[in-house]
């Protein structure tokens, strides 16, 4: 893998992403979601791929504009997938299956699908789509008045839905099967409405197997995530649509889904331990629905579990350790089985059969890319885009942060690095907070890694105290010290490069997006240690997040309370109160349209440094949220980024960094 040359960045971007793996009950088939560029477009085009074990073959549900994803199977061996029904991206997503050999539309609401089951039988669907009449009043009203908001009133609510294959294949079929007199009225939705109304916004749901009793999710208004915390859990039986609310002793994790046991008997769903805040570990409950009895029954993990599937065979779930992920089984004994382990592997996404036997996962290991794998075996070649090409080499490496916390990263660099000469550094640094750097090939499409290291640049992606992966202790070491505590993590990791002789200490950098990006800031305005910066999506100030962002919760939850009340922890760890400390040559890249972390804490950032006489760009993404969605914007971001380490590390010109229209820099 270690021959040849490094990938250029636009090949970096478009090596295709593999995701959302669902295998057949037969075990025979698989189905994922292909994502990969089209650059004439500017986009990123998902089609839904199949391999067939049986043939031995690979094909596309979709092609071309005509983009698919979610692809699951029935108990009937029927493939069904989400797809965008017209040309405009604003288009609603419906559900397809293959009818006959050919595509068939099943749901035909306005307001579109947002997600769905098959029923046990296999002859129909659920799904949940936006309040069909409330969609058209907001509709009308726009018509009338123009485009505003009730602040925290307005809001279309997820109702639960059903229809048999049937019926939607009747409504696809009828306007070439009789003549328009004769047919249902085209507004007609063939669709019944099981529950739902402006009390339930509705997250996500599971069916028992009998197909009586439905289990979802759901918070008081669509004002989701900002209403996380309120969210509770119910029951609701289909016939008569009567919803019983379910009483959860510890606080309930609202991105969840429930689970029915093959029987019906019993529910799983996901709470948040201790505190019940976002960094706690996520744990499931099962209850008795007869008995209301409550068990933990893998309270023994101390990290987040996340279960995929109650199977024939026991409760499957994916887990993460250090920088490991896993996929294990919870048997009826209360053992637990690896499925799928071993070191240095990572299973982000994982399907299994009804019994428990047939699984598919999205794996990568060391030295292997991301591949879809059916019962341990790839059925894709993900690997084909690194052949005989250079590639980095990553190791895990420690140190001890200076509060003598110990802390774990991803070392990349060259394979054939020479030890005995200092090398220029960037730092990396992942967002979330509880996410964490893998030791595994990635294609990262803000930060050119693989362009980096063939300029002689070592890298080190930082697993700061806060990231999963590490228990949870660790996790809670950044409460109400987020940024501080941090930002002394990642000088800890640069110093100990430094003392190993492998780094320059006067050629380091540091670069992150999202909470990394929070970070980088802090690293900016914090210490001067730095020789260079780059701040993508960042936080400048936690009042400024606090009051404008769509999940007001993460700094109560992280900081303890709100500004109003405990403004010295706002102040104290938010990048913007050292700013009459900063020196250090900064990039801003931000999107205008952020409501994760919203423009203005750019706008902040850049003022502040500005008026400190700090050399600072300030790149705004016209439309483009919390992150890039279209290939020529991941482009122009990495091309940004190594241009701006490469001049202020490298002494490069900095002519790179300004991009135009007629291909040329």
């Amino acid at each position: 893998m270690n021959e040849g040359t490094y990938l250029t960045l636009e090949e970096m971007i478009a090596i295709p992403s593999l995701s959302s793996p669902a295998v057949s009950e037969d075990g025979n088939r698989v189905a994922w979601v292909r994502r990969a560029p089209h650059w004439d477009s500017n986009e990123y085009r998902e089609h839904v791929c199949v391999y067939d074990g049986a043939e031995g073959i690979t094909s596309t549900v979709t092609a071309g504009e005509t983009q698919s994803k979610a692809p699951a199977w029935s108990s009937r061996g029927d493939l069904a997938w989400l797809s965008s029904t017209g040309e405009d991206d604003d288009a609603p997503d419906q559900i397809f299956v293959l009818d006959r050999g050919e595509t068939c539309q099943v749901t035909h609401g306005e307001a579109g699908v947002v997600s769905y089951c098959w029923a046990p039988d296999g002859r129909g669907i659920f799904y949940l789509e936006p309040d069909p009449d409330q969609h058209k009043a907001m509709k009308r009203r726009r018509k009338r008045f123009g485009d505003f908001a009730y602040w925290e009133h307005d809001g279309v609510w997820n109702r639960l839905f059903y229809i048999s294959l049937e019926q939607g294949r009747a409504k696809s079929r009828a306007p070439s099967e009789a003549p328009k007199d004769l047919r249902e009225k085209d507004d007609e939705n063939p669709a019944r409405i099981l529950t739902g109304d402006s009390t339930l916004h509705i997250l996500d749901f599971d069916i028992a197997s009998d197909g009586e009793r439905a289990a979802f999710i759901a918070v008081p208004s669509p004002d989701y995530p900002g209403n996380a915390e309120q969210a509770g859990l119910f029951t609701c039986d289909i016939d008569d649509g009567q919803i019983t609310p379910v009483e959860v002793e510890r606080p309930l994790d609202s991105f969840g889904k429930p689970l029915f046991s093959p029987d019906g008997s019993r529910l799983c769903y996901a709470t948040l331990r201790g505190e019940g805040k976002l960094f706690n570990i996520v744990t499931p409950e099962v209850l008795d629905l007869d008995t209301r009895k409550v068990e933990r029954p893998l309270s023994g993990i101390d990290e987040c579990i996340y279960p995929v599937r109650w199977t024939e065979r026991g409760l499957v779930f994916t887990w993460q350790q250090r920088t490991d992920w896993y996929v294990s089984m919870l048997n009826s004994d209360g053992g637990v089985i690896p499925l799928r382990a071993g070191p240095a592997q990572v299973t982000l996404e994982a399907s299994v059969t009804r019994d428990g036997r047939h699984l598919a996962t999205i794996t990568a290991e060391k030295e292997r890319p991301f591949e879809v794998m059916l019962n341990e075996r790839a059925v894709t070649d993900q690997y084909r885009h690194y052949r005989d090409r250079a590639l980095s080499k990553k190791e895990l490496v420690q140190w001890q942060s200076r509060d003598g916390t110990a802390v774990e990263g991803v070392l990349v660099a060259a394979p054939d690095l020479d030890p005995d000469v200092r090398h220029p550094l960037l730092v990396l640094v992942h967002g979330g907070p509880t996410w964490a750097a893998l030791a595994v090939p990635s294609h990262d499409r803000y930060y050119p890694y693989e362009q980096f290291i063939e300029r002689g640049f070592v890298i080190l992606d930082v697993n700061y105290r806060g990231s999963s992966g590490y228990g949870g202790a660790f996790r809670k070491l950044n409460y109400r010290n987020l940024g501080v505590g941090d930002c002394e993590d990642v000088l800890s990791g640069v110093d100990a490069l430094v003392e190993q002789g492998l780094v320059d200490p006067d050629r380091v950098g540091v670069m992150g997006w999202s909470q990394g990006g929070y970070i980088s800031a802090m690293c900016c305005t914090y210490t001067d240690r730095f020789a260079a910066v780059s701040v993508g999506a960042g936080i400048s100030s936690w009042y400024t997040y606090y009051n404008n962002t769509d999940i007001p919760m993460f700094t109560r939850h992280y900081l303890g309370d709100t500004p109003w009340k405990d403004p010295d922890i706002y102040d104290r760890t938010s990048p913007i109160h050292y700013i009459e400390g900063a020196c250090t040559p900064t990039l801003i890249q931000h999107g205008e349209k952020d409501a994760r972390v919203p423009f203005a804490n750019a706008r902040e950032l850049h003022r502040g440094l500005r008026d400190m006489g700090v050399d600072v760009e300030l790149v705004v993404f016209r439309g483009m949220g919390h992150g890039a969605e279209k290939p020529g914007v991941h482009r122009a971001i990495m091309q940004q980024n190594y241009a701006w380490f490469c001049h202020h590390l490298l002494g490069e010109p900095l002519d790179g960094f300004w991009l135009s229209g007629d291909g040329e820099s």
